[in-house]
């Protein structure tokens, strides 16, 4: 059974600024397509929403190992230097803190495959429907994570806690117009970032796990370079080397477009944006994330297809190089993260791996992510319920690597 729902909404938001009551008021379209049960496929672009703020150094240490446990019982350890870690039984979560590490390295496996858990967290905010679009990384020993909300809106929300078992019980504060948002600690400069749509913008924060400290917003972005192809920028993410900033982003039509900037000059706006991918919505569509790669100069490249959701990967030797699909996780069959390469101890509860993020232990602005312990927090829904898109019943999931 397939049923077909168009959204058009307007998202607004007052938020007001550390430095005095600035606010920001902004709005966003939502459209979308089709969503299905068992099997059948689902068309759907992206979010919509306005403005936010936030700061604050890493402050963890040692290192950390997260998978989800297959026996019961639960571990803590701690080592020299702040290293943890922990494990729990079957369908449960294991996490430890901190962000630094033994050494070790492990490439990119040549097939994926994934366990996960089943539903993280509800929504807690008056009349939302779903809790989607995360960005999750560390601070002070925490996983910090800023989402997507919807309550007949695109608005958002931050938990913070020290498991992921924790997440159901952590408080959801709201954020209106929050949307699809990406959350890094920008080291240069000393600061965490926030990004977020639409019409792309940023704010900054020393205490990120604070939903009330981010700054009065700025632009992240110039102009349209999509010259309103599809719904035009959507879903942006920013990554850093160690000389230059790059703003990746989607267009819903196929389209993935880059821009850069000197690190020096960053935050600030991208104007020389171009589009360096164009495939069919059922390859490329949204959520685009890019990470560097924990013990080697390649990238990753992550990004959800139209339909029923997965993820294909693409790596390259630099952010400014060309992208190629990576071996073993580029097609429905073998995705990067898909229904075909994931088993749920507890019972498979979606058939959508959507808009995510692979847990970052180092939340500086270089994205890495380490091969040895891969997770990733996605969205997934009861492919029986299908409203229309906005009220899509989405929930967290947490995906680990089977090495």
């Amino acid at each position: 059974m397939t049923s077909t729902a168009v959204q058009t909404g307007t998202a607004s938001s007052t938020v007001a600024g550390v430095n005095g009551g600035q606010t920001t008021t902004g709005s966003g379209v939502q459209t979308t397509g089709s969503s299905s049960a068992s099997g059948a496929s689902e068309t759907s672009s992206g979010d919509t929403g306005n403005s936010t703020s936030s700061s604050g150094g890493p402050g963890t240490t040692g290192s950390e190992t997260n998978s989800v446990g297959t026996s019961g019982g639960t571990t803590d350890t701690s080592g020299a230097g702040g290293a943890t870690t922990s494990s729990t039984g079957v369908g449960g979560v294991t996490d430890g803190g901190g962000t630094g590490g033994t050494g070790e390295t492990c490439p990119l496996p040549s097939t994926f495959e994934w366990t996960s858990t089943g539903p993280l967290a509800e929504p807690k905010n008056s009349g939302a429907k779903s809790l989607k679009d995360f960005s999750v990384t560390k601070y002070n020993g925490k996983y910090l994570v800023y989402a997507t909300t919807a309550n007949g809106e695109w608005n958002g929300f931050m938990s913070t806690f020290t498991s992921f078992d924790e997440w159901a019980d952590a408080e959801q504060p709201y954020i209106p117009g929050l949307v699809a948002p990406t959350i890094f600690y920008f080291t240069p400069k000393d600061t965490w970032v926030l990004a977020y749509q639409w019409g792309f913008k940023y704010a900054t924060s020393k205490t990120p796990d604070d939903a009330n400290s981010w700054s009065a917003t700025q632009s992240l972005l110039s102009g349209d370079p999509t010259g309103g192809r599809g719904t035009g920028p959507i879903d942006q993410t920013v990554i850093c080397d160690d000389t230059d900033c790059y703003l990746f982003f989607c267009d819903d039509a196929g389209g993935v477009y880059r821009g850069s900037m000197p690190i020096g000059n960053f935050p600030g706006s991208f104007s020389n944006v171009t589009r360096i991918m164009d495939q069919p919505t059922s390859v490329i569509f949204e959520g685009v994330q890019v990470y560097s790669i924990k013990g080697s100069d390649k990238y990753l490249m992550i990004i959800e297809n139209n339909g029923t959701r997965f993820f294909r990967a693409w790596t390259a030797d630099s952010l400014d190089g060309d992208w190629t699909p990576l071996d073993g996780a580029s097609s429905e069959q073998e995705p990067f993260a898909g229904r075909n390469n994931v088993t749920w101890p507890g019972g498979q509860w979606t058939n959508d791996i959507s808009h995510g993020d692979l847990v970052r232990e180092n939340p500086s602005e270089k994205m890495e992510i380490d091969p040895c312990n891969l997770q990733m927090i996605y969205q997934g829904r009861d492919p029986n319920q299908n409203p229309s898109y906005i009220d899509l019943p989405y929930r967290p999931g947490l995906l680990t690597l089977v090495r």
